[in-house]
């Protein structure tokens, strides 16, 4: 006769596998989707803490400040508070910058169209939005899908750059599946100054 802990053991592994099979089953995917790209959190700081704008710099707490958001488990509230952050450290006079830039979707090694990210007339902002907003229609969720984007500040004199950023097929799914706009964290990419790019993705 198995022992009573062994008969504990295994009732509770049932029910585990019981649950397991009661779980409901994520959707398909689809086969097409189309993609949207709503906005971006930027750092309130060049990489060497100076200002976007300006000749100061950008206090070193207020940057320590947003590496510990960052670290906040779920995504959507890190890209809240860091945008509340820096739109604070902009209003505290740390010259943001003029953001624009492009973004460009590959699908199999192929474009499928770069994109003009802008918005005429915004000024002075770590969290631009863009016109639009730029979409691609439907994209396939290959494997290999991706976008690749920069964003540029733009000066009188000359323009600084400002970042580049990757979103992946699992960022796009990630989004579909949040059925809202996602913020995408991509302060771990390039120079780091782009934290997150906030996309759109329903199915078509």
């Amino acid at each position: 006769m198995a022992s009573r802990p062994l008969l504990e053991v295994a009732a509770l592994c049932g029910l585990a596998l019981g649950c397991a099979a009661c779980k409901p089953a994520e959707e398909p995917l689809p086969a097409h989707v189309r993609v949207s790209i709503d906005g971006a959190v930027i750092s309130p700081a060049k990489a060497d803490g100076r200002q976007w704008d300006g000749m100061g710099t950008v206090p070193a707490g207020a940057l320590t400040a947003i590496g510990d958001l960052l670290r906040t488990a779920h995504p959507a509230a890190a890209a809240a508070s860091v945008a509340g952050f820096a739109a604070e450290a902009a209003g505290a006079g740390t010259e943001p910058p003029e953001p624009f830039g492009s973004a460009e979707l590959f699908v199999g090694g192929r474009s499928l169209g770069r994109l003009a990210l802008d918005r005429p007339g915004q000024r002075d902002t770590c969290t631009p939005g863009w016109k639009g907003p730029p979409t691609w229609r439907r994209v396939p969720l290959a494997p290999d899908v991706h976008v690749s984007g920069e964003l540029i500040d733009r000066d009188l004199v000359s323009d600084d750059f400002i970042g580049r950023f990757a979103i992946h097929r699992d960022h796009l799914v990630e989004a579909l599946r949040a059925r809202t706009v996602y913020p995408v964290a991509v302060g771990d990419q390039a120079a780091g100054q782009v934290l997150f790019v906030w996309i759109e993705v329903w199915p078509e």
